[in-house]
């Protein structure tokens, strides 16, 4: 029996590496433009960007896959190519696409918030609860 290594299909995000986004990227990128895909200066180049964010095990991740994986498809979905630039890469997208970065830390920031809030109010509401338990 061979032990046949995970591909990023076959895991969630929240464990995709470097080499699952590449794939990823590659995959999606043939599928919507019909091209191979290419990085934007070299694959150590891009390998090092993706692994700068969602870590190694050398470099602590500065984001979540989740919030990479959610980044890579709403630029996929804004992008449009043209005859002249038929494909597109990630460094391009990390470099060019900054206000859709903003708008998702922005979301994410703000959904945390929500949280945090929610949380408050629930422990809150415990507390009283046992309050108004002891007075009975």
């Amino acid at each position: 029996m061979t032990n046949a290594k995970k591909t990023h299909a076959d895991k969630p995000t929240a464990e995709w590496k470097t080499n699952d986004f590449l794939a990823y990227l590659t995959e999606r990128h043939s599928e919507l433009y019909g091209i191979d895909y290419r990085p934007f200066r070299s694959w150590a180049a891009e390998r090092g960007l993706i692994g700068g964010l969602v870590g190694t095990k050398t470099k602590a991740a500065k984001v979540s896959p989740e919030f990479l994986r959610k980044f890579i498809d709403e630029c996929f979905a804004s992008h449009r190519v043209t005859a002249q630039y038929p494909g597109v890469s990630f460094s391009w997208f990390y470099q060019y696409k900054t206000a859709i970065w903003q708008r998702l830390e922005a979301e994410e920031l703000a959904e945390r918030q929500r949280e945090e809030a929610e949380a408050k109010r629930q422990a809150a509401g415990s507390v009283d609860a046992e309050d108004l338990d002891g007075w009975f």
